[in-house]
């Protein structure tokens, strides 16, 4: 049995409804085929989430998913003011339509993260 494929994007950049640029590492199944996807974000540095004893990013794509890991509003790569807690809501919720809506993604998005 062969492994599969997976293709790796860093830094990729979403608008958030009030213009700040939030960042995020991409790994999903290099097929060219739309995938469900799980999205993660952090304030603790997307880097450090990508093989967590939580879940592998890597794993979770070489089983069929696109994992997304997202740097949070003014943290690390991403732009913005750092406030705890604020705007997660907003930011969190336009997180998940981005991820939906990219042409890798089925439609279909799940969470997942640890504390945060």
């Amino acid at each position: 049995m062969t492994t599969p494929s997976i293709r790796i994007d860093h830094d990729v950049p979403m608008t958030t409804r009030d213009g700040v640029t939030l960042r995020a590492d991409v790994f999903r199944p290099d097929d060219g085929a739309r995938h469900p996807a799980i999205l993660s974000r952090t304030p603790y540095d997307k880097r450090m989430s990508w093989n967590s004893d939580f879940l592998s990013a890597i794993q979770a794509a070489r089983a069929g998913y696109a994992f997304v890991v997202q740097d949070t509003r003014g943290r690390f790569a991403s732009e913005g003011d750092y406030l705890p807690g604020m705007p997660e809501g907003k930011d969190g919720y336009d997180a998940v339509e981005w991820v939906a809506a990219e042409p890798w993604c089925d439609g279909s998005v799940g969470m997942a993260g640890a504390s945060y």
